[in-house]
């Protein structure tokens, strides 16, 4: 692991390889919790760049970023690294915790769509007519 410590932009720059004997290329956000532990940082000022496996082996070099705070973070990463983190929602809004989204509409129950076929359809009214 070799470390570049950047004060102008507040970060720490990380080239990090890793041996996943018999596994897949692990996950950003696995990578992201063992960088943490090691460099002793918040997981959530950790981004991880890029992550790729050497062809014919079992190892994945890559480069993360970590942060001294949110605001230059924010200000520096792009969205889209952001998002693959899982640090903002997809509308571009920073992400305070996981709920599942609400539905706008709920969809009539069988009963409620009975009632409403058996109701006799409206006349239409004509013109002039009260």
């Amino acid at each position: 692991m070799e470390k570049k410590e950047n004060p102008v932009l507040g970060r720490l720059e990380v080239n990090f390889r890793i041996s996943h004997p018999s596994a897949p290329t692990p996950k950003r956000l696995e990578v992201r919790d063992q960088l943490a532990s090691l460099l002793q940082a918040t997981p959530d000022l950790i981004v991880i760049e890029k992550i790729a496996s050497l062809h014919g082996k079992a190892e994945s070099s890559g480069i993360a970023r970590v942060y001294q705070n949110e605001d230059q973070m924010r200000s520096l990463e792009p969205p889209y690294l952001l998002k693959r983190m899982g640090l903002l929602k997809e509308g571009g809004e920073q992400q305070v915790e996981e709920k599942p989204p609400q539905q706008a509409e709920q969809k009539p129950s069988e009963e409620e769509k009975k009632e409403e076929e058996q109701k006799p359809p409206e006349e239409e009214k004509k013109e002039g007519e009260p």
